[in-house]
């Protein structure tokens, strides 16, 4: 098997609102610090016929304030160091924004969804393509689709992921830059610690404990499958514990998986990632969505 190495294009297009936008202080009321649900990779949703996506108008692309892709950038070193170990390595390549208030604030598993990444989606099946919402009506983190469903539904590959969850962004309990890191798992292959819970199969990964369902905050010693050797993995990016909690690299199984998956569906010397941020002016002391 070849050792991949991935060097990700960033291509960001960012929607943000071309009417009124919210206050930094009415941005800060409505996201809390907590996500009910921190991943929703697993709902399934299906695509859109050429018909349907030559009907999808997306607004031109924005030019982008250095300080902002400054803040992608930063993006990256931070899903370089916790992708460290494991061949995997991201580089961006390109940055967009597109101005698009109603992607920005409905997107979240819907049609908005389809139509975004419809029209925004570029590359191929080793093209990672990365959109930054708001999941205004959720508490959502983000989601990502699995390397194998890519010959299925292409436009639909990538992942969309909260914004303020870059590092340093205001969402406290997660600003570490690894909601994003938890969603490139899935991307190159990897489900849930918690998947199947107790099972003998579980996360298809031997050495990731068995835990039962999904972990918060950082509780520690948690151990929810007392018949089977370990506790919980809780410091696990693929789990749902806070940033803080999500200590300890991947796996040697892990990266095992993510390689195998990576080279039967996606395989090439080089990865690149597309980043597509929505322009959110408002956020002048975070500028963020710009990447994720």
């Amino acid at each position: 098997m070849v050792a991949l190495s991935r060097f990700f294009i960033a291509a960001l297009a960012l929607a943000t609102s071309s009417l009124a936008l919210p206050s930094n202080a009415t941005l800060s009321a409505r996201d809390s610090d907590d996500l009910d649900s921190p991943c929703a990779t697993d709902d399934p949703y299906v695509g859109l016929s050429e018909a349907e996506i030559a009907g999808i108008t997306a607004n031109p692309p924005l030019n982008i304030p250095e300080t902002r892709t400054i803040k992608v950038d930063s993006a990256i070193v931070a899903l370089n160091s916790q992708f460290i170990g494991s061949g995997f390595t991201f580089q961006r390549a390109q940055l967009k924004y597109t101005k698009n208030a109603e992607w920005f604030n409905e997107v979240d598993k819907n049609q908005l969804t389809l139509d975004m990444k419809n029209k925004l989606h570029t590359g191929t099946a080793k093209d990672l393509n990365i959109y930054t919402v708001s999941f205004t009506n959720s508490k959502r983190g983000g989601f990502a689709t699995f390397p194998w469903k890519y010959t299925k539904e292409p436009k639909l590959d990538g992942v969309v992921m909260k914004w303020n969850t870059t590092p340093g962004g205001s969402l406290s309990n997660y600003n570490q830059g690894k909601i994003l890191t938890h969603e490139v798992g899935h991307w190159a292959g990897l489900f849930h610690t918690f998947q199947g819970g107790c099972s003998e199969k579980g996360d298809e990964v031997s050495d990731t404990p068995a835990e039962e369902t999904a972990a918060t905050g950082c509780p520690v010693s948690r151990d929810t499958c007392k018949d089977i050797p370990g506790q919980d993995p809780i410091h696990n990016y693929m789990d749902y514990t806070y940033d803080r909690c999500k200590t300890d690299p991947f796996t040697a199984g892990q990266i095992k998986r993510m390689r195998e998956m990576m080279q039967q569906h996606r395989a090439s010397d080089v990865c690149t990632l597309h980043i597509f941020p929505f322009d959110f002016i408002l956020c002048e002391s975070f500028q963020f969505w710009y990447f994720v």
